[in-house]
């Protein structure tokens, strides 16, 4: 009867043992991930062949999402025999994701910036510069935004076993998939007469799914994995609003 306890014992206790290690083992292989939210360009920047002679502040945005954290609360059902899949939602991600280490400054700020190096990446006015960065300058127009939506939909897989599936983690079966929304208001403030000259929505979604442990700590393209699906979103929606930002302009 000792003998086939200490055998369970085992059994219950190898699987922890392996993922303990495949969490500190990868936490300590894992490289340093880039959080910014703007992506290569991958096509020319439309928009006038001579940047409009103003310059443009960026301020960090106002935050306007929901400020609940969506169904993340429901990790614990994992535990529960026979679960294959759990799918958790996160309103607020750089305060929690159930299946990442995602953990960036708040995300009004991190895509205020984004906006701002997009911008003027691609010379959307003589300068444009995100003000926190450069706060004693000068500009004439201030563009203002809001961040209304940024959720990230994560499927954890179990494979019917909360214990058992650090099993499927070592050998590399999918550990997550995810699901992204991204919604965000811009505005364009004339600052001599406090008119707003410009505003626009920029939204959209993506999918990527099936990574395993390994290739979520590696990351896509040197970004974490949720940074490089928001910069997908952002940065093309960023890039076709320039010319009509610069249509506004004297």
């Amino acid at each position: 009867m000792k003998t086939k306890r200490k055998n369970v014992g085992r059994a219950v206790l190898l699987p922890v043992m392996m993922g303990l290690m495949v969490l500190v083992l990868g936490g300590c292989a894992a490289p340093r991930l880039d959080l910014s939210f703007d992506a290569p360009l991958a096509e020319e920047c439309p928009g006038l062949v001579v940047s409009p002679p103003v310059r443009i502040g960026v301020e960090p945005f106002v935050d306007m999402r929901p400020q609940v954290h969506g169904s993340d609360n429901q990790k614990w059902k994992g535990l529960i025999p026979g679960i294959l899949w759990l799918e958790i939602g996160s309103d607020i991600p750089e305060i929690y994701t159930a299946f990442s280490s995602f953990s960036s400054k708040p995300m009004n700020y991190t895509v205020a910036l984004a906006v701002a190096d997009i911008l003027a990446e691609c010379r959307a006015a003589q300068d444009v510069f995100f003000i926190p960065h450069n706060n004693h300058s000068d500009y004439d127009y201030r563009l203002e935004g809001s961040l209304q939506r940024s959720l990230v939909h994560e499927t954890g897989y179990y494979y019917g076993s909360f214990m058992y599936a650090w099993l499927t983690r070592v050998i590399g079966l999918p550990y997550v998939s995810y699901g992204f929304e991204l919604e965000v208001e811009l505005k364009l403030r004339k600052v001599a007469t406090d008119e707003i000259v410009w505003r626009t929505r920029l939204s959209g979604t993506a999918e990527d799914k099936y990574y395993n442990v390994y290739s979520l700590s590696r990351g896509k393209d040197g970004k974490d994995i949720i940074a490089w699906n928001f910069a997908q979103i952002l940065t093309p929606e960023v890039v076709k609003s320039i010319a009509a930002l610069q249509r506004a302009l004297p």
